[in-house]
């Protein structure tokens, strides 16, 4: 019962782990009472290095928490990590802040810092912030500290000629975005790229306190595969297994409902029309060369 709470299990607390088999949950209430923990580091962090925090975070919203009485804890609060070179609360350099956390499922959350001084022990606070509630909780799992370097690398798979949002995973400054070594957009933090091709988006920018930041963005196309063809009927329409998106070379199988490989064919070029088959269900593989994917599934031919 001494905080921090080891979950789950205490105040009905049962969302499951992000990672491992415990996390931990901290508080603020109405009588000013806030928690936070702290933790020595085993090896300091140097003065005027960059270093990158990841961490899960979840606010507990389970209704049972409001039966507690007198607290109402399913509520939004700040988490705010410090580092300092002794020991004590409240003090030390601000390495991040999450405001008002109020996702219910876990979510990754990320900060950038460059340590003012050597730092020794990171703190970690949970308070009241700009809650119009008395009392909170959050619950914190996957704490990860280490050197900065460049984020790992995010796959982005969508259907052809869709647009996807790309966003940097912290606020900073001289945002440049490059997308297959060509400059496409400065000074913003955000844009929207249509999946004509597949591509490698990079963005490199500054984050507040002066690191620089790297992140890189792999964009696939997702081919779209026809559930229905109809070169039967012979009226010239809809006769061809045509993938739209098709933009990397690759090799198409199609099997009947027994397993027998009625067509196949390197680097498919769309061209593909059974006439000389029957009608019904039949199955296909789609090997892609280039990003190594594979996609399979049935349709029909009428």
């Amino acid at each position: 019962m001494n905080t921090p709470d080891t979950q789950p299990g205490w105040w009905n607390v049962e969302n499951k782990p992000q990672e491992g088999n415990s996390y931990i949950s901290l508080l603020f209430k109405e009588d000013g009472t806030t928690e936070s923990v702290y933790q020595k580091l085993a090896t300091p962090l140097q003065a005027g290095a960059c270093y990158l925090i990841q961490i899960q975070l979840a606010q507990a919203c389970q209704d049972s928490l409001s039966d507690l009485f007198p607290y109402d804890l399913n509520h939004p609060g700040d988490l705010i990590i410090r580092g300092s070179t002794s020991y004590g609360c409240n003090n030390g350099q601000i390495l991040a802040a999450f405001e008002q956390i109020s996702n219910c499922e876990w979510k990754t959350y990320y900060a950038i810092f460059q340590a003012d001084s050597s730092i020794n022990y990171i703190h970690v606070e949970f308070e009241k912030g700009t809650s119009v509630f008395q009392n909170g909780s959050v619950l914190i799992d996957e704490f990860i500290l280490e050197d900065i370097h460049p984020f790992p690398d995010e796959t982005v798979e969508l259907d052809y000629e869709s647009n996807v949002t790309l966003t940097s995973k912290v606020e900073g400054t001289d945002y440049y975005w490059h997308q297959n070594d060509s400059l496409i957009a400065s000074d913003t933090n955000s844009i929207t790229v249509a999946l004509n091709y597949n591509s490698i988006v990079t963005l490199s920018y500054f984050a507040d306190d002066g690191c620089l930041v790297n992140e890189k963005f792999i964009l696939y196309v997702k081919p779209k595969v026809p559930n229905i063809i109809t070169p039967i009927n012979n009226d010239g329409i809809n006769d061809v297994f045509y993938i739209f998106g098709l933009l990397e070379e690759s090799t198409l199988y199609v099997l009947n409902r027994w397993g027998n490989v009625v067509f196949t064919e390197n680097d498919y070029q769309n061209n593909w029309s059974p006439h000389d088959l029957t009608a019904g269900v039949y199955f296909y593989r789609l090997d892609l060369k280039d990003s190594g994917r594979i996609f399979q599934g049935m349709f029909y031919i009428q």
